[in-house]
């Protein structure tokens, strides 16, 4: 490759290098506008009609695999130099790409992607396009003189592109991080697809990052410390390797060009993305979200310590954040939660009860509370439909039963909610400030919608046992799964039912309390012989620690994860004893 380009280039500087009579061998400028059909906009004759002094036309449509039947696949390198060497554009030409878009930035990240994909480095986006370069009030023109044909050599990176086998392989090794840049709506599969012919939704275990979130209000892309916050929200690691997926392989290169200016600029593009992915995957491997989970994708399932104490730093604390204490213990451990909450918590938290907030009638411990119950208890902690909600609990793990309130969270309907990684434990490790103050947050109006499908009942158990059509995960230790540990509870004896998989909640974290990163995860899962595509139910000893299941799965994309809410606790007292496996005594009939 040659030297290095400007990523992005300000119309300023376009307008002064015109104004020079820069535009030439040495300097070219395209413009690379494209739109959906249903967008009922035609770039070429707008090209026709307005454009940048200097500038040609570059139509990705013409410049791809006219063989393929998805729209504009990469043209092979020979295509690729002579379509560019007929736009005048040598191998020693500086490249500027732009668009036309209401956005600033929508088919240009495409063409910058395609020329240093053949070997030509030489390239820049014009940072807001068109349309910062006509609010600047830059000349436009309608004259057109086609530039004299030069000659290019492509050589193409293949490394740099993926194909659906190679997507279909990274479902299970999870080997790179598929990030897809459509519209939430379209990805969780609420809103059509612009084709008629595709439904929406996503590959398994990708994540959402909408490519106009890339840009600020006015199409300008984000500093390059905003992008890092974006993809850290997103869950996206820059220093892992990252595939960019969309509907047809445009738009997917914004990621592209965010993680370049991040300083990881060997992020790959699936060519066919999801028109392609599709028309061939097996029903199975096209996910969707039921809108009763409403969820917001950029809160993190995770937040540090360090971005929590930053937050409450910066007095943010308050209506739009909350901070809660979820801590719970079983009576053996003889830990009083609220006592320990009254001489030392994070600042500004509040605390949960699990007791309190639970059906309060059930004859087993903190079982899950109406909508109505949830959403007056919540309210009167000061958290709105709008907040951002973080968990954290004070167990020697470093999580216990925060994953269980984040799941209720999500389970009722909201989203935006995270828990602390590595808990109290680490927050004090990391010698953040704690307080004994308190102060009752104002109530504030929270509306509960319950997603009922994620709670499974002793029915629900019972039956799968016959079928055997779901997997189940268990989060006890392998000692009371397998009946040689006693229960924590004196009118329960240990064991497990049917063909559950022992997963113990520890296990999901590492030995400082953190949870394991994603790939960590993914083995953890592998090992245990879980399939992630296929669904996943989780039990325990009362339905708090097989959370940790349901978080550790939404980590790797999967965010469905079921609970068996009564858990051991009523298993063991409702079935029958050849139901109840055990290597002790087991249950007398």
């Amino acid at each position: 490759m040659g030297l290095q380009a400007q990523t992005l280039v300000s119309a300023k500087w376009l307008a002064n290098m015109a104004n020079r009579n820069l535009v030439g061998p040495g300097l070219r400028i395209l413009d690379t506008s494209w739109y959906l059909p249903m967008m009922n906009r035609d770039a070429k004759k707008e090209f026709a009609e307005t454009h940048i002094p200097g500038a040609s036309f570059f139509d990705i449509d013409e410049c791809s695999d006219r063989t393929s039947k998805f729209d504009h696949t990469l043209p092979n390198e020979q295509c690729f130099a002579d379509y560019v060497g007929n736009l005048g554009i040598g191998n020693d030409s500086h490249v500027v790409v732009y668009d036309a878009s209401d956005f600033g930035a929508f088919s240009c990240t495409r063409v910058w992607w395609m020329f240093r994909l053949f070997g030509h480095p030489q390239v820049s986006v014009l940072n807001g396009g068109f349309r910062d370069w006509v609010k600047r009030g830059h000349p436009t023109t309608g004259t057109y003189s086609r530039p004299e044909a030069a000659r290019f050599t492509a050589t193409m990176e293949r490394s740099w592109v993926k194909s659906f086998e190679d997507m279909t392989k990274n479902m299970n090794r999870q080997q790179f991080q598929v990030v897809d840049v459509r519209p939430r709506e379209r990805f969780l599969g609420w809103e059509p697809e612009p084709r008629e012919d595709v439904k929406s939704g996503h590959i398994p275990g990708s994540k959402c990052m909408p490519f106009c979130e890339f840009l600020d209000e006015d199409g300008m892309m984000l500093s390059p410390e905003k992008l890092k916050e974006f993809f850290e929200q997103s869950q996206i690691d820059l220093n892992k390797p990252l595939c960019g997926s969309c509907g047809s392989g445009v738009t997917a290169c914004h990621m592209v060009l965010a993680a370049h200016l991040c300083g990881a600029p060997w992020a790959t593009v699936y060519d066919g993305s999801w028109y392609e992915w599709f028309t061939k995957a097996p029903p199975e491997h096209v996910a969707t979200e039921s809108r009763l989970v409403m969820a917001a994708p950029s809160t993190r399932a995770l937040v540090s310590c360090q971005w929590l104490a930053d937050a409450i730093r910066k007095n943010l604390v308050g209506p739009k954040l909350r901070i809660l204490d979820a801590s719970w213990y079983l009576p053996k451990t003889k830990r009083n939660p609220r006592a320990e909450f009254a001489l030392k918590h994070i600042p500004g938290s509040s605390f949960v009860d699990l007791d309190d907030c639970s059906d309060k009638t059930s004859a087993f411990d903190h079982m899950l509370p109406t909508s109505s119950h949830f959403s007056q208890y919540i309210g009167d902690l000061g958290i709105g439909n709008d907040t951002h909600v973080v968990v954290y609990d004070t167990s020697d793990f470093g999580s216990y039963c925060a994953p269980r309130v984040w799941w209720m969270f999500r389970l009722f309907g909201h989203g935006s909610v995270s828990v602390l990684d590595g808990g109290f434990k680490n927050w004090l490790a990391d010698d953040h400030p704690v307080t004994s103050d308190y102060s009752k947050p104002e109530f504030s109006e929270f509306k509960a919608t319950l997603n009922a499908s994620w709670v499974k009942s002793y029915e629900d158990m019972l039956e799968n046992i016959m079928t055997k059509k779901v997997q189940v995960v268990d989060a006890r230790s392998a000692g009371r799964y397998r009946g040689l540990e006693p229960e924590p509870r004196d009118d329960t004896l240990p064991g497990h039912f049917p063909g559950t998989i022992n997963m113990p909640f520890p296990s999901f974290m590492d030995a400082s309390g953190k949870q394991l990163d994603t790939e960590g995860l993914s083995k953890l899962f592998s090992a245990a012989g879980v399939d992630l595509q296929q669904p996943l139910w989780a039990t325990c000893g009362s339905g708090v620690t097989a959370c940790h299941v349901a978080l550790a799965a939404d980590m790797l994309g999967h965010p469905g994860v079921c609970v068996y809410d009564g858990s051991w606790s009523e298993w063991f007292k409702r079935a029958s004893p050849e139901y109840i496996i055990s290597e002790g005594e087991g249950k007398k009939v």
